[in-house]
């Protein structure tokens, strides 16, 4: 982890250079976003889209699991405001665990697509920036297959492309995580998919 912390404070120390990270596992996003706001100076905002909460206090008994590096982030400050948008894989804990980080949690059987929802998502104000976490499971599977845990029912690709250009403020540094090519079984789909969000995410830190 601090080897992947070091590597982001070196990459933004190289003005106007932004950190783009692809996993892997959702684990990386912890030392990612911790290493950007002790670089920044502060806490971030944190769009994260992802079939999963990733907030549960340890998995397996593994604190830094992947299912559990954004309670590792809440806990140190790194983030004031968390939006998870995509979710339909929760538990009782990953909802306690997001009431008790104040954690913005819409699931998909409460998505909504209205315009007013996707030019709401202000975040940014009053902190250092925002951060953008993708899990490529936060597709629904007609979209992505090539992924470790396929929860149907979830965003389609025009929906994550239209919150990712309605998203106000200023975008610090993102991750795209957990695609799978073992099981990019479909004439290489998700690998297509995952490589249009870096495209899109790129074009936003850039801006």
């Amino acid at each position: 982890m601090n080897v992947v912390g070091e590597s982001v404070k070196l990459v933004m120390e190289q003005d106007p250079l932004r950190p783009l990270v692809l996993g892997g596992d959702h684990s990386i996003s912890f030392p990612v976003v911790r290493a950007v706001s002790e670089k920044l100076g502060g806490p971030v905002d944190i769009l994260h889209l992802d079939a999963h909460p990733d907030i549960y206090h340890a998995f397996e008994g593994n604190k830094y699991s992947h299912a559990s590096s954004f309670a590792r982030i809440m806990e140190g400050g790194y983030a004031r405001r968390l939006l998870q948008v995509g979710i339909r894989s929760i538990t009782r804990e990953g909802r306690e665990q997001g009431k008790k980080f104040g954690v913005e949690q819409y699931e998909m059987r409460t998505f909504s697509r209205d315009r007013h929802f996707l030019e709401n998502l202000k975040l940014g104000e009053g902190v250092k920036g925002v951060y953008i976490s993708i899990d490529v499971d936060s597709l629904d599977p007609a979209f992505a297959p090539g992924v470790s845990h396929i929860e149907p029912g979830g965003l389609s690709f025009r929906d994550v492309l239209n919150i990712l250009h309605n998203l106000q403020g200023d975008v610090v540094a993102a991750d795209v995580v957990e695609f799978n090519p073992q099981r990019d079984t479909v004439d290489g789909m998700t690998a297509m998919v995952a490589a249009k969000l870096v495209r899109e995410l790129t074009a936003k830190i850039s801006k």
